[in-house]
C-alpha cells in the first residue's frame, strides 16, 4: 500500500457543535491511529495502537488514495464502526540520519503505543514549515540509541504550536524484539533521554 507522509491539515472540526442545553455529549476518546483511505481518497478505517480496526461512518474525501495517515483523533465507537469528531495530523518519523539536525523543541512526553514511539512536542514557530525525523545514533549489543530529528528551517522562535509525532521502531534496523531502544531529544533545557524496549 502506498504510504503518504505529508499528512492531512490540521485540527479540523468533523461534526457542529450543539446549541441545545438539552443536548448531550457523547463520550469521546482521544487516541493515535493509523488511518486508511480507499480508492477514491476517502477516510475509511482506522486502527488504533491497541490494533483496534473501525470503519469510519463520516469520513471525508480529498486525501491521497488508498494511502496511510498518521493522525490524532476523537471518536466514539459503536461495534466496529466509529464516528470522528476531532482529527490532527501526526508526523510519521522517517530515518533523516543522512540530514540530521537537532534544533532544540520543548517535550510534553514520549511513550510507546503499539508499534510506534510516540511523542507531544511543543516546538516554537512563527507559522512557518519545520521538518522531522530521526537520526541512528549507534546500535551495539542489542541497544539502538537514536535521536528526534529537528530542523527549524529558519522558522522564528515565536509561539508555541501542540505539535505530535511518531516513530516506527521497525525503521530502526539492526535491533530485534527485546532490544533497548534509547530516545534522545534536544530541548530548551539540554538533552532529555526515554527509554524503551522493542
Amino acid at each position: 500500500m502506498k504510504r503518504s507522509y505529508l499528512l492531512i491539515l490540521g485540527l479540523i472540526c468533523l461534526v457542529s457543535c450543539k446549541n441545545n442545553d438539552d443536548d448531550t455529549y457523547p463520550s469521546i476518546i482521544t487516541e493515535m491511529a493509523d488511518l486508511y483511505t480507499n480508492d477514491d481518497g476517502e477516510m475509511e478505517k482506522f486502527t488504533t495502537d491497541a490494533g483496534v480496526t473501525y470503519q469510519i461512518t463520516n469520513g471525508k474525501g480529498d486525501l491521497q488514495p488508498r494511502a496511510l495517515y498518521r493522525i490524532l483523533c476523537g471518536y466514539v465507537p459503536s461495534g466496529n464502526s466509529a464516528t470522528l469528531y476531532q482529527l490532527q495530523s501526526v508526523y510519521y518519523l522517517k530515518d533523516s540520519t543522512a540530514i540530521a539536525k537537532t534544533a532544540p523543541t520543548s517535550v510534553k512526553s514520549a511513550w510507546r503505543a503499539g508499534k510506534y514511539i510516540n511523542m507531544y512536542l511543543s516546538p516554537l514557530t512563527q507559522g512557518g514549515k519545520q521538518y522531522w525525523g530521526f537520526i541512528t545514533d549507534s546500535i551495539k549489543g542489542g541497544h539502538a540509541w537514536v535521536s528526534l530529528h529537528h530542523n527549524q528551517n529558519a522558522d522564528p522562535l515565536s509561539y508555541t504550536q501542540p505539535t505530535y509525532a511518531s516513530l516506527p521502531v521497525d525503521s530502526i534496523k539492526g535491533i530485534q524484539a527485546g532490544d533497548s531502544i534509547t530516545l534522545r531529544i534536544n530541548t530548551f533545557n539540554g538533552t532529555q533521554t526515554w527509554n524503551f524496549k522493542k
